[in-house]
């Protein structure tokens, strides 16, 4: 039974095409949804930001809840929303343990012709895959929808 859904957002249209999907099996099972997004932070490097400052919590709040206000609007599902710093797919794994999520639900550009998998789904989408506490739905979005859609 799925009772808790991480929905990882990299301000992306293709990141939030996740979101309509995610909260109509969340209000099909009852279950919660996590919105998360993370601020970059580049291990070794000289640039690197040790914690996370207000301004950018602030900025990565603000754009969850516009995501929340724009995707989700009436939807009966209950909404948390996280802002961390890190890299982005050790940061999807660190959440979803630590909220104990069922499934993590994102979604992928898609891409034709290519033959490999790790390209077609980007280099975050296959460390999640490889790394996942729990199982991963992927929502495959063509640029062309994307663009569309922004």
């Amino acid at each position: 039974m799925c009772t808790h859904m991480l929905v990882p957002l990299d301000g992306s249209a293709y990141s939030e095409r996740a979101v309509e999907p995610a909260c109509s099996r969340a209000e099909k099972y009852g279950a919660r949804l996590t919105l998360l997004t993370v601020m970059l932070r580049f291990p070794g490097s000289r640039l690197s930001i040790p914690t996370l400052d207000q301004g950018s919590e602030a900025r990565g709040r603000q754009y969850l809840e516009e995501v929340r206000a724009t995707k989700l609007g009436t939807a009966s599902v209950l909404v948390d929303t996280v802002v961390q710093l890190g890299t982005p797919a050790e940061s999807v794994k660190e959440c979803a343990i630590n909220a104990q999520v069922d499934l993590i639900v994102m979604s992928t550009h898609g891409t034709t012709g290519t033959g490999r998998v790790r390209h077609t789904l980007g280099s975050t989408a296959w460390k999640i895959l490889q790394d996942a506490p729990c199982p991963v739905l992927l929502i495959a979005v063509h640029r062309s929808v994307a663009q569309a859609s922004s």
